[in-house]
């Protein structure tokens, strides 16, 4: 039986676009849109950052920045969200490290 691979998947948000931001997070379908579960932290360059756990596959998501939603400049495609905006796209790879099998 395949074992459910986790990817590290790091999420940044550029602080020059809300330089006045207090929280930002990172929601999607892999958190059920709740903006407490993934929230980012500020870098020292003045970015956001958060690393999720994520199955390969596609990552539907945006950020939430001070409660209002904000695409990602740096996602890889974009589908319709149904409310007549869109949502980001990341595409979550399946790593080359193969686990250990019993003997």
């Amino acid at each position: 039986m395949p074992i459910a691979t986790l990817v590290p998947v790091t999420f940044r948000f550029p602080g020059r676009l809300m330089p006045t931001a207090l929280t930002v997070s990172v929601i999607g379908s892999f958190n059920g849109w709740n903006t407490a579960v993934h929230r980012m932290r500020r870098t020292a360059d003045g970015d956001w950052s958060v690393t999720v756990y994520l199955t390969p596959g596609r990552a539907v998501y945006c950020f939430s920045v001070d409660g209002v939603m904000w695409l990602d400049p740096t996602d890889e495609g974009r589908v319709p969200n149904g409310w007549g905006s869109e949502y980001s796209v990341r595409h979550v790879a399946a790593e080359a490290v193969m686990a250990a099998q019993p003997a």
